[in-house]
């Protein structure tokens, strides 16, 4: 073959977060005691579409002890919470544990009914896509 006549391959632009199995990041996170989440608002049936979690890994494990989840009535917006706590206390009516692990991917990942159907515009796609990688990043 001649210079410009090689295929360029399947992948041309990629994010290195992006490349990580959601689900997988999540396990691995929820390994640590030190790793927290936080909310900006409290985590409820008709909030949990529209509040993104946001992960930190902070020095020591005392320093965002909270006596109350991100689910709680008595949760102050954007206190750090064990992500292990939040993950245990998940309430049953969000889906327990796994409603939890839901939420989280969810807000990672851009799936497919959100990209040709709910998405379905340059700005809203961009604004997903966007916030999957402010949940990612790890905060300080």
């Amino acid at each position: 073959m001649r210079m410009g006549q090689m295929p360029k391959g399947a992948l041309l632009h990629a994010h290195l977060e992006a490349t990580v199995d959601a689900a997988s990041l999540l396990k691995i996170a929820l390994e640590y005691p030190n790793v927290c989440i936080r909310a900006p608002d409290v985590i409820t049936n008709e909030s949990i579409d529209s509040v993104l979690p946001d992960f930190l890994a902070l020095p020591a494990a005392e320093s965002y002890i909270s006596p109350a989840t991100i689910t709680s009535q008595y949760y102050v917006p954007n206190t750090c919470v064990s992500a292990q706590k939040a993950r245990n206390e998940w309430p049953e009516a969000l889906g327990g544990p796994q409603g939890f692990d839901a939420w989280v991917v969810q807000a990672l990942t851009i799936n497919p009914r959100e990209a040709y159907e709910t998405h379905n515009t340059t700005t809203k796609i961009w604004n997903k896509f966007v916030s999957c990688f402010t949940v990612i990043r790890v905060s300080t």
